[in-house]
């Protein structure tokens, strides 16, 4: 397929720029690339910015041939965060969106979420949800059909906002490019590679956002796999650090005018969404450790109970209410948080000891 070409010979700015994050996986990148290709609708442009400075990335290395994909090398490792801005800035489509290089597109996708841009006047975000494909599980495309359009403003939408109900794909959705570089793009919340929490930030900020929409429909599919940041990730550090960051700077969020008025509320949920990841953390780095006994145990438990006292401490100190409702509620996460930990570690074990 030919680029798209204005009347004036010009090239013609595409409907939406699709950016693409990599580092070292020609496998996978090119089954993702391919889910794109694939899309009944073809007004895109795909950019991949390669972080792997060992090897200069090129569509022939990837045997893909196609005049919509632009793949930009780095000089220097950007990172996660510093790659998917970098992505951003070279944008030239009305709407951009992230697909990172594990990831893929259901068919009908683009052509979707374009109808409902149109339908409800281009609002500056969009959102679907997504599913989760097994290690080893092979991708079969669905035609998928949804029911209605959800239309929010960005009060709304962080009310409506969960760490697990809605099902978003977070930084995967499609936006206004301008308004996305308004916002500021993501933004990284320690020095990890990986952009830990930037994923939770990120939606805490498109409440900045006028309208918001979502279709309840699983578009965007997620790979598990061995290389998978969900499963090498035990990083704790890390995590403990972003997990403040996170705090800190949904608050400043939350101060704005048009968000004040639920302030403590908003940040209660992201407190929230921080203790409740960081179990998971917790428990995965006791597995990885290879040791197995009550200490286990007492080690996830204990750690845990450290960070919610610090998150609980950090929410008060940046403008929390600290009522009994407010106290109530970090028990009650701690309770979730503490059987979690408990159930994650009996079936890593059971698991391993088969």
């Amino acid at each position: 397929m030919s680029a798209p070409v204005a009347e004036n010979g010009q090239k013609k700015q595409p409907f939406v720029t699709i950016g693409v994050p990599t580092f070292n996986r020609h496998d996978l990148l090119r089954e993702t690339l391919n889910s794109v290709l694939a899309q009944s609708f073809t007004d895109f442009e795909i950019i991949v910015g390669n972080d792997y400075t060992s090897e200069t990335l090129t569509c022939a290395i990837l045997d893909i041939a196609d005049p919509r994909i632009r793949i930009v090398n780095y000089p220097e490792n950007l990172r996660e965060v510093g790659n998917m801005n970098a992505l951003l800035d070279m944008a030239s489509g009305c709407y951009f969106t992230w697909l990172f290089d594990d990831d893929l597109y259901e068919p009908d996708f683009l052509q979707t979420a374009h109808d409902c841009l149109l339908k409800t006047g281009f609002p500056h975000a969009l959102f679907s949800s997504f599913r989760m494909l097994k290690p080893a599980e092979k991708f079969l495309s669905h035609n998928l059909q949804f029911s209605n359009i959800i239309e929010l403003s960005g009060q709304e939408f962080l009310y409506w906002y969960s760490a697990s109900k809605p099902q978003i794909a977070s930084t995967c959705g499609l936006f206004d490019t301008n308004a996305l570089r308004n916002i500021g793009g993501v933004q990284e919340l320690c020095q990890s590679a990986i952009g830990i929490y930037c994923e939770y930030l990120f939606p805490a900020k498109c409440a900045l956002l006028e309208r918001i929409i979502y279709i309840d429909a699983r578009f965007y599919v997620f790979r598990r796999h061995a290389e998978s940041a969900s499963e090498i990730n035990q990083d704790l550090e890390n995590h403990l650090i972003a997990g403040q960051e996170l705090v800190k700077r949904c608050g400043d969020v939350f101060r704005t005018p048009a968000l004040i008025k639920d302030f403590s509320a908003n940040l209660m949920k992201f407190c929230n969404i921080h203790i409740i990841t960081f179990a998971y953390i917790s428990s995965r780095y006791e597995f990885s450790l290879n040791k197995f006994g009550i200490g286990t145990f007492c080690r996830a438990l204990s750690r845990h109970w450290k960070e919610s006292l610090r998150t609980k401490e950090l929410y008060v100190s940046h403008g929390g209410d600290n009522t009994f409702s407010s106290r109530l509620a970090f028990i009650k996460v701690n309770i979730f948080c503490w059987y979690l930990i408990v159930r994650l570690l009996a079936h890593y074990f059971n698991k391993s000891s088969r």
